[in-house]
């Protein structure tokens, strides 16, 4: 009996030995040739579970399908999980549960941190995924176990500032014609950059004092809740400059390689260059974070930011922002404990003198 063989075609070690009259060929997850006593022990160990009884039969169910089956009983509410899932079965889609193996999870995520750069945090929700379709099939006993899914450390938060009026200026200088609106909206009603891109026309609705109100469906926001916003003069006057019948998109980029477009598109060079122009570093996101510090400048109620937000009624979001709020009070008041005393004693020098 050989029990495993390495295959120089494809480069991995696989089993090769007889149970029971029957002939059993795995992949194992080494792929040196290196690897021999590795690989020899991992099927030597397969091999007595077999032989024991204590392996299941061969599962023929792929992880597309039992994504399927996970996806019954599971709302498919957020739009980036049904992303994610695309993403997946690009890797492991038609492998079947019992073939998926640690360096199936390897190459997930160095497509996810260098192909597409995204963060830990990012990828534990693609690995989440992962461990709850297969955790779903070992509880219905369709597989014996999986590989653990090891979640990735957190990476430091990224960094979250207001802008001031000086700063908002200085970037409005500098960004091209076809952002600046969609910047100007943006810091003033704090919606999302993606909400913003897919602003269009169908979400639009004119109140009678001639204001708009912007109406998304609860599978167009991150929090899976339906949201409305009430515009203001300024806001409504920035739709009515860039709305056209010609464009379902509100907000638009002209020009692409000559060509016309209907959406604004992904504008990262733009930023890039801005912040080349304007000297000092700044974010999309930090729009929505400069109207949310406005609010809660203006002592605007927790719950009532939770709307403005479009954050969960349930969030926590908004007590971030209550130090801004008790900084500003406590500044108001001993300015004006200051000017308390101040009058104090210029009536007690003015006694002193009489």
């Amino acid at each position: 009996m050989k029990l495993i063989i390495y295959r120089k075609d494809t480069g991995y070690w696989q089993t090769d030995y007889h149970v029971h009259g029957r002939r059993s060929r795995k992949q194992l997850p080494f792929t040196k040739l290196s690897q021999r006593i590795e690989a020899r022990a991992f099927a030597k160990e397969l091999y007595i579970k077999e032989l024991r009884g204590e392996l299941f039969e061969e599962c023929k169910i792929t992880f597309k399908e039992m994504a399927e089956i996970y996806l019954r009983d599971k709302s498919l509410r957020e739009k980036s999980k049904k992303y994610r899932l695309n993403i997946l079965y690009k890797f492991i889609g038609n492998v079947c549960l019992n073939d998926i193996t640690y360096l199936d999870y390897e190459a997930i995520k160095k497509h996810l941190r260098k192909d597409r750069g995204i963060k830990n945090q990012s990828i534990n929700h693609y690995l989440a995924d992962i461990g709850g379709i297969l955790n779903l099939a070992k509880k219905q006993r369709i597989i014996k176990d999986f590989p653990p899914v090891v979640m990735l450390d957190k990476e430091s938060s990224r960094e979250v500032n207001n802008l001031t009026k000086e700063q908002l200026e200085q970037i409005y200088a500098v960004l091209p014609d076809y952002l600046k609106d969609p910047f100007e909206f943006s810091w003033r009603t704090g919606l999302r950059r993606s909400n913003l891109v897919g602003l269009k026309r169908k979400h639009l609705k004119l109140r009678e004092d001639g204001k708009y109100k912007l109406n998304f469906k609860a599978e167009e926001m991150k929090i899976g809740i339906p949201f409305e916003h009430i515009c203001t003069q300024e806001e409504t006057e920035i739709i009515d400059r860039n709305v056209s019948l010609e464009h379902e998109h509100i907000f638009r980029r002209p020009k692409v390689n000559g060509a016309k477009t209907n959406h604004l598109g992904d504008f990262k060079k733009a930023i890039n260059t801005a912040r080349e122009k304007c000297g000092f570093y700044w974010t999309w996101h930090w729009l929505r974070h400069t109207c949310a510090t406005q609010y809660a400048l203006n002592g605007v109620q927790e719950q009532v930011m939770n709307k403005l937000m479009a954050w969960s009624p349930k969030s926590r979001m908004a007590g971030n922002y209550s130090h801004v709020r008790d900084e500003e009070y406590l500044a108001e008041l001993r300015s004006r404990l200051a000017d308390l005393r101040h009058a104090y004693d210029t009536k007690k020098n003015i006694k002193q003198i009489s």
